[in-house]
Parts: structure tokens; sequence; C-alpha cells
């Protein structure tokens, strides 16, 4: 059906609608109160665009119709989040930030957590970055303590002895205690912190006298940490209220959207998210921002949004807590954020001298590699295994130039065949079997660790299953760094190693790496720490695995050596005889 045909029959009513590209993949996702005129008006309009790619690359509409605007803001995320539309604004899978949790248990604890749940006792944040909120707990562990251990170890822990546990670990803790440190933690995050600023110095200078230097310094970073509460703000607020001031940007095709996190009256830090506007309606595309974040993390007291943002669907959400700049105060802060938006995405493009959006590399690498489609779907391959045992194959997953978490799959290969060939060609079969018939689960562009052989491998395996996917791989030089592409026609691409483009795909590269060696490495620890493979063997305990590991250092080593070497561990001849069947079984079932 033409796209003019599938547009007479869309139904007015509210709902989602999505579009798709010539390979069936979802590349952008919307919502309206009437999905006939709003799926429309992009094509009625189309001509008003400079160049909208957006448009120009559907080829099919889809409708999901809702009851009520709620129910298509929820859809609406839910299917951005399903499928990561290259033209919506989609958050990457690290955009929870953050918190310190007090437990609400008993015998309460502090936890570093990034997905927030209400069933904390009270919860802090969020912080600028993961390292900063790490620094922050331990500061507060130290300062004070509530329970660190697992509690009831009928004993003192370790951390009872350094002034570090409240003791639940083996005594009734009084309720009391916990209440006091609440309050001092409490008054900490409210900026309340100039007596202990003045003791923790006080004990500083005496460290520093007892010639304990490093205790010295660790005091000081502690302090250090204390002006997360007290740093003077550009706009001051004189009250203790938790605001998030979402605004946004635009110059040339650049969009910056931009949230400061006000918490306790004070800035703790913004976030800003910079695309490359195609055509989408901007404030459609603000307004999933907002959402998306808040999909993972805890509301504040109040959202200031502009003005010129409806909020009467974000209100079905956030009721009361949406505010505009009808007041003074908010339109201030409005205008700080604005700023802060403008400065950010002036410096990306003029000052950096770097691509500010990964659509841009993405394109480059399309051009480079002569691709018909746009990679927007990448996935990466690599295989590790220490003498052919514990043979570990791994994908990563990227999508619009963010790693795709979720999709990130390891598979353990046991075949009989030696080498990387035989073993990729079993890793691409296994990958994409289950969705041999389902196009839009595809990758739009493979890449191998390794050379030809490991390209050969993919195609073969494609091959047999009669999909046609783009296969190129990344080589590494002597060194193991990444050296050149190898390209579609397996021909030789050198890039420049300072360029952007080479960072990312050496980024991937040293990813996929990463999360191959990381799975073999848990095999093998596994395999080792649980006795997994030799504890089948009657006469064989955990100190004489371990004494072989240390001489022979794995299962191959085994294998290849002689009876007279083994027997220098293995002193009884009967437990030496089915330690080498065991090895022969284990040859004939996994391969030499």
């Amino acid at each position: 059906m033409t796209i003019e045909n599938q547009l007479k029959i869309i139904p007015e009513k509210p709902g989602c609608y999505l579009y798709y590209n010539a390979a069936q993949k979802v590349i952008y996702v919307g919502k309206a109160k009437n999905l006939k005129k709003r799926v429309n008006s992009y094509f009625n309009k189309v001509h008003n665009f400079k160049t909208t790619k957006l448009v120009r690359d559907i080829v099919k509409v889809e409708t999901i119709v809702t009851l009520n605007e709620k129910e298509s803001l929820l859809l609406e995320q839910n299917l951005i989040k399903k499928y990561k539309p290259r033209y919506n604004v989609v958050l990457n899978d690290d955009k929870k930030y953050p918190y310190i949790v007090i437990t609400a248990e008993k015998d309460p604890q502090y936890l570093y957590v990034r997905n927030y749940h209400s069933k904390y006792q009270l919860s802090f944040g969020p912080f600028p970055e993961g390292t900063s909120a790490r620094n922050i707990l331990r500061t507060l562990e130290r300062i004070y303590p509530l329970r660190r251990c697992q509690g009831n170890l009928k004993k003192p822990c370790l951390y009872w002895h350094i002034n570090q546990c409240s003791g639940a670990c083996f005594q009734e803790v009084a309720p009391s205690y916990y209440a006091e440190q609440i309050k001092n933690i409490k008054d900490f995050f409210l900026g309340r912190t100039t007596d202990l600023k003045d003791k923790l110095e006080q004990k500083m200078l005496q460290a520093a006298q007892n010639l304990q230097f490093e205790e010295a310094q660790r005091i000081k970073e502690i302090i250090s940490h204390l002006s997360f509460t007290t740093t003077q703000q550009d706009v001051d607020l004189n009250d203790e209220l938790n605001r998030d001031v979402f605004n946004y940007f635009q110059y040339e095709d650049y969009l910056c959207f931009i949230v400061l996190f006000y918490r306790n009256g004070k800035l703790t830090f913004k976030n800003t998210e910079v695309i490359k506007n195609e055509g989408q309606d901007i404030i459609e595309l603000f307004k999933s921002f907002i959402l998306q974040i808040y999909a993972k993390n805890i509301l504040p007291d109040y959202i200031i949004v502009p003005s010129e943002v409806e909020s009467d669907d974000l209100q079905v959400f956030f009721g009361e807590k949406i505010v505009d700049n009808s007041q003074t105060i908010n339109q201030r802060l409005l205008d700080l954020a604005s700023s802060n938006a403008q400065e950010y995405l002036y410096q990306e493009i003029h000052y950096k001298n770097k691509e500010v959006t990964k659509e841009e590399l993405l394109t480059e690498l399309q051009q480079l590699l002569q691709l018909s489609v746009f990679p927007y779907q990448i996935e990466m391959y690599d295989i590790a295994n220490i003498m052919d045992e514990f043979v570990t194959g791994a994908m990563v997953v990227y999508k619009n130039g963010f790693a795709s978490h979720n999709d990130f799959r390891r598979y353990n290969i046991n075949i009989d065949q030696r080498g990387d060939y035989h073993r990729m060609i079993e890793l691409i079969t296994r990958r994409y079997k289950k969705d041999q018939n389902n196009q839009k689960n595809y990758a739009d562009l493979i890449i191998m660790d390794g050379g030809i052989q490991q390209v050969r491998a993919a195609k073969i395996a494609l091959q047999e299953l009669q999909i046609k996917i783009p296969v190129v791989s990344l080589v590494k030089n002597d060194k193991h760094r990444t050296d050149y592409l190898l390209g579609l026609n397996e021909e030789k691409i050198q890039l420049e190693k300072s360029s952007q483009l080479f960072r990312f795909l050496e980024a991937l590269q040293l990813r996929v790496h990463n999360f191959v060696i990381s799975g073999f490495r848990n095999r093998y620890a596994k395999a080792f720490t649980n006795d997994a493979i030799l504890n089948n063997v009657s006469g064989i305990g955990t100190t004489t695995i371990k004494k072989l590991y240390e001489k022979f250092e794995s299962i191959g080593g085994m294998r290849q050596a002689s009876t007279e070497e083994l027997s220098t561990i293995i002193k009884n001849k009967k437990t030496l005889e089915r330690l080498e069947k065991y090895l022969q079984d284990m040859s004939n079932d996994y391969g030499k």
C-alpha cells in the first residue's frame, strides 16, 4: 500500500504512530490527540522543510489507537524504549542518575543506587556522576554510621572496629540512635555543615601534626565533598525545595535539551542532550525528553517548563508539580537553563571542533563504506578462549551510535571443529537463526573483530540462512591496537587515527573485547572456584585441583601433560588413571 493510501485510512482518534523505513525498522514514534491530522501534517508540510530525511525515509505508517491521552503518553514512551527510533530523543541506558538512599529497615543502611524506588525510607539525589556520589556516600558512612554489615553476626564486624557500623552485627541498637543519625544526614544535605566542617578541619590539623599525612589527606577529601551542599548559586532561592528546570535551545539544525537539578534550593548539577533536528516537532521531542528523565528517576517538588510548552498532557502524569514561568523566580531559572543550553551547544559546535551527534558519525561511516542503508543498528562480534577451552562468543549492539546494553549477548561455543572460522560461523548462525524471518531485528551493519577469516565466516553463516547484511571487520596491529577497516569488498581502509570516527570504532572494538573476555573469565573462574570441571573425578579435592591449575594453568595443559608430569601432583595411581580418562573424555566431547 502506498503512503497516500495509508494516510487515507488513519483514524481520527488519540494514539501513537510509528514510521518504518525500507528495512522495516521503526525510525520515529509519536503521539497525537488526532492521529489522522498529525500524521498527515508531516506529509502536507514536507516541502516547507529544508531537507527532511525523516519523511523521505518513511515507507510505512502504523497507528495504535488509545482510549485517552495518558495512555498514548505511556505507550509512546514504551515504544521509544522498545525500538529506540533513530529520529526520537532516546536517552541511553546510563540515564539513571546516582542516588544515596537509606533503607526502611529496623537497622537501616546506606545504599548507592541508580534505580530509584519509593520503598526506601529516604532518598538523596540525583548526583552529578557516580564517583561524586560514591565519595559522598563514603563520607557519610564515616561520619554518621548506620548498619554497614549484614547484621546479626553474633560478633562485632570489621566496620564496627573502625567506627563505621552501628553495631547491629552483635547488639540491639536503640531506635533513637538511628533517629539522631538520620537527622544529621538530613542536615548534611540541607547544607547545615558548618559545625561538621569545623570539627573535620580540627581533625585534619591534628592528623598532620601527628605526621599522619594519609589520614589528613583523607579528611581533606571529605571536606571537599561537603561543597556539594554549600556551593554558591547564580540564583539564590532561599528555600529547601527540590526543583527540576527544563529548557532548550536551537541553533541551525541542532537542538540542545537541558535540565537543571536544584536540591534543597541549591543547584547540584545539569544534564544536556544534543540532537540533530530533521523535521521533527520540537515541543513533542522536548516533552519526550522530560518523560524519559522521570521513567527512571525521582520526582522533585516542582518541574519548571517554558510557557510555550503546553503542559496539559504532562499534568496528566505530574499534576501540580508542573509549573511555568508565571513567577519571576521561575523565569530567572528558565533563563539560566536556556543560557546554559546555548553555551553548551555553541561550545560543542565551534570550540571543541568535533561532531556533535552520533548521527553525523554514522552518516560518515555509511559514506565511507558505501552502505545502502544508514547503519542505525551495528553489531560487533568477538571470540575468546584459552587453549580451546571455555570458548566464548560475544555480540555487542549499538543503536544510533549508543550502546544498547539490553541487546548484548554471550554464547558458550562447544563444537568439534577448532579455530575461529568455524566458531564464528556457529556464533553468527545462533544469533540469526531465531530471527531468520524477522527482518526488523536484523543489524544494518555487522563488524567482526578480526580479519578476512572472520569476515568470510560471517558471510558463510548469513548466506546459509539466506540473510543479506553487510559485513566488515576491524583489524588490529601487532600491538593489539585498532589499525584499519576491512571494507565490504575485503579492501583495506585506513582511517585517520585522530578522527572521531576512528575513536568511535576503536571504542566499539574495545567494548566487545572486554565483554567477551569478562564472559570467558567468568566461566573460567566459576569452573575453577566451584571445581566444576574436575570435581567429578573421584579422589581429587579442592587442594589438588588448585595445585593442578598452578602447575598446568588450564585443562588443555593437563591434557598435554605426560603421565609422569601429572604424577608429581597425583600420587595415587588409580586416581591418576581416572583423571587421564576424564581428560580424554573431555577431548572427545569438545574437540582437542
